[in-house]
């Protein structure tokens, strides 16, 4: 029989419940002999200040000037929740977290996309609808949505 899923999409945002997407990735990935890929998407656009409001998570000042360095700080700290020996690759993409997802996932064939339910972008989950729940709707493989 073939594997089912070959290729898991994680996509981060360094929030606790994206982390514990994470942790159920690995545990799938060893079950199946499956590789991951950790996605974190850089938004440009997205301003310091909204991330005043989340309680318990310390934002480094250079998220607005020095975006790329802020990225491979979330995707570090990521690695450190992946055993080594696990199957894992990492990307930065640009753009609008939702969109680039299911983008990324759908170009790259990926079997599954395993997301958490919440993360940072609490304010602009209120205004737009959660990343989470775009996902479900437009990617072309199975969600995973990880509370």
């Amino acid at each position: 029989m073939e594997k089912l899923y070959k290729k898991i999409l994680v996509p981060i945002d360094g929030s606790k419940n994206s982390l514990t997407a994470l942790s159920h990735a690995v545990a799938m990935a060893h079950s199946l002999d499956a590789e991951i890929t950790i996605l974190y998407v850089s938004v440009l656009s997205q301003q310091t200040p909204l991330y005043d409001q989340v309680k318990g998570i310390t934002i480094p000042a250079n998220i607005s000037t020095d975006p790329a360095n802020f990225a491979k700080q979330i995707l570090t700290e990521a690695l450190k929740h992946v055993p080594e020996g696990t199957k894992v690759q990492t990307y930065n993409k640009v753009g609008e977290p939702r969109i680039a997802i299911t983008e990324f996932a759908e170009q790259n064939g990926y079997d599954i996309i395993i997301i958490g339910s919440r993360g940072l972008g609490t304010i602009s989950g209120l205004l737009l609808g959660s990343v989470s729940t775009y996902v479900v709707r437009n990617s072309h493989c199975p969600v995973l949505v990880v509370k």
